[in-house]
């Protein structure tokens, strides 16, 4: 079922971190669709449709914007019970990436882009259609991203693709 619309969102590609992520989707050895190496990634902002107008003012806009770098310790497993997905996230995220998700979705508000979350959660997705009550303890893996990402996502029969439009390089970490 392809389609043409323009559902965008920005992301950290976390594909360096696969063979690790790939490890540990092994070991939990989850029911569910297991994220493909490919399309592992940390988002920043889910935009949602956007028309081409506001995809121009966007590109603008994150031009100008400053991008730290920054490092996270992905310490924790949860799942987002009614969305069906087992994530791995940081117990504490750093300030830089928290203060540049703020950013962005005051920007994204002003227009008129996205829908504003509850609360920002950084995760990098494992399993989708996933169902369980425990999940274990598990050894921290770093990640330190090196690029912002906007993405387009084309819904498929086999689930999401993700390309990548616009990469971002950010600032040399000074944690």
């Amino acid at each position: 079922m392809a389609n043409d619309d323009n559902r965008l969102f920005l992301a950290f590609s976390a594909k360096e971190l696969a063979p690790a992520l790939q490890a540990l989707q092994r070991r939990l050895a989850l029911s569910g669709r297991r994220i493909p190496p490919e399309q592992l990634h940390l988002t920043l902002h889910f935009l949602g449709q956007c028309s081409p107008e506001q995809q121009a003012s966007l590109l603008k806009q994150l031009t100008r914007l400053p991008l730290p770098g920054f490092t996270l310790e992905l310490d924790r497993l949860g799942c987002f019970p009614r969305a069906g997905v087992v994530w791995l996230g940081p117990s504490t995220p750093p300030p830089a990436l928290m203060a540049l998700a703020d950013t962005v979705e005051l920007k994204c508000r002003a227009l008129g882009i996205g829908k504003p979350h509850r609360a920002y959660r950084p995760h990098i997705t494992l399993f989708r259609h996933c169902k369980t009550d425990k999940l274990p303890a598990i050894t921290p893996i770093h990640y330190q991203p090196q690029a912002l990402c906007l993405y387009r996502s084309t819904l498929t029969d086999q689930g999401p693709v993700y390309d990548c439009l616009k990469r971002w390089p950010l600032a040399a970490s000074r944690e």
